[in-house]
């Protein structure tokens, strides 16, 4: 791709005005090798030089520290266009607003080196261990996928903490995980990507080798200190892999809805085309509504939510509004995916078609723990009063 092509949006542009640019070539990336594991590496940096990788990052550190309806924006636009470089893209967003806003003063110098942010991107699970030693940890792990990491600099891993080979627990009797970035040289990929959606996200198998980090790379996953930034980090830590989860899913299932009408208008049926069905017309009217819904309810939430972070005034049922709605865009979603599948038949079963390439990224997204069938079941006990009961964005902390 030339140079040309890779410019840098204007001031007056929107974060949807510069993302939507980007989407003609994106779409031409990912149809033309649905089977690669990797985004292209072309698009990976116009994505970066549209500045769309900090988004979620702290101003302070040249990111840009977005309202969640701007994140909301690029993030479906992105998905929008290919589901891939849309969960590629929210991974790589998560790493920035995450180590920007939670990690020490030396990591954020070479993660945000000359105030660019250097792409961080991994597994948050703490599959890991950390040993305790002099100025910081000895780290080693093992993790799966790691979305996001075929171009990033500084690799995501989950760490349990040990002191002596046991595990320190922290004040409540629990094993203390931290969250760590590792340099990209040190880490080795397994290269192992083989998956029936988002297959362009290069969510390998990664190992992080045995080395020793200063601790201003690592932050406790419970109990993160926010050291940087503003209301975005104070939603609640899980607020941000929420609101990327359902914008990926807003985003995936406006383009199915897209290609299922562009197929009943030119798909001949009886004595006109297949959108001149009134069953078609029921159908795509009521899903459309759907999702619409589902939007407008992942909008309205996080924005409260941000409101209400800047206020000082955050609540356990604010964050649960936060996990319905991400777990609402999924179930949506995912309606609208099998729906248009079903409609679209033999359409859909050819592969080399957006309509195929939606169902199965859709689909593969479900099934991340954040956007499964175990979400809302935790949800609902929460809202029903369940003695105990709590999500991952109402507990303190990381979780999944």
């Amino acid at each position: 791709m030339p140079n040309s092509a890779i410019t840098l949006a204007s001031s007056s542009e929107s974060w949807l005005q510069r993302t939507r640019a980007l989407g003609p070539m994106i779409d031409k990336a990912a149809a033309g090798n649905e089977d690669a594991t990797e985004l292209d590496a072309e698009v990976v940096e116009a994505i970066d030089a549209a500045g769309l990788f900090a988004i979620m990052a702290p101003a302070e550190l040249g990111g840009a520290e977005a309202h969640p309806d701007e994140v909301i924006d690029a993030i479906s636009e992105l998905s929008y266009w290919d589901g891939s470089a849309g969960w590629y893209s929210h991974a790589v967003m998560t790493g920035g607003a995450v180590g920007g806003a939670f990690l020490g003063v030396r990591a954020v110098a070479e993660i945000f080196r000359g105030n660019h942010f250097q792409r961080a991107a991994g597994q948050a699970a703490p599959t890991g261990t950390a040993e305790r030693v002099e100025g910081g940890y000895r780290i080693s792990g093992r993790y799966s996928f790691g979305s996001g990491t075929p171009h990033a600099r500084w690799i995501v891993g989950g760490y349990m903490l040990q002191e002596h080979g046991a595990q320190v627990l922290d004040g409540g009797g629990n094993p203390t995980m931290l969250i760590g970035l590792a340099p990209r040289e040190s880490v080795k990929f397994h290269g192992n990507w083989n998956v029936l959606g988002l297959r362009g996200t290069g969510s390998y198998d990664f190992e992080v080798t045995e080395q020793v980090l200063p601790e201003d790379f690592f932050f406790n996953a419970a109990a993160p200190v926010q050291q940087r930034g503003g209301a975005l980090y104070q939603m609640g830590f899980m607020a941000i892999p929420c609101i990327s989860h359902a914008s990926f899913a807003l985003g995936a299932a406006r383009r199915m809805l897209d290609e299922w009408l562009a197929y009943a208008r030119a798909k001949p049926r009886g004595a006109g085309m297949v959108s001149d069905m009134q069953t078609f017309q029921l159908q795509f009217a009521t899903t459309t509504a759907d999702l619409r819904a589902a939007d407008a309810y992942v909008r309205r939430t996080f924005s409260d939510l941000y409101d209400a972070a800047i206020a000082d005034q955050v609540t356990a049922e604010m964050r649960l509004e936060g996990q319905l709605a991400t777990s609402h865009a999924f179930t949506v979603a995912k309606r609208v995916a099998d729906a248009a599948f079903a409609a679209c038949t033999t359409r859909a079963v050819r592969g080399g078609n957006a309509i195929q390439r939606c169902f199965r990224d859709i689909h593969a997204g479900a099934a991340h723990v954040l956007n499964s069938e175990q979400a809302l079941i935790d949800a609902g006990a929460v809202l029903v009063g369940t003695e105990g009961a709590e999500t991952p964005l109402t507990r303190e902390g990381y979780s999944l």
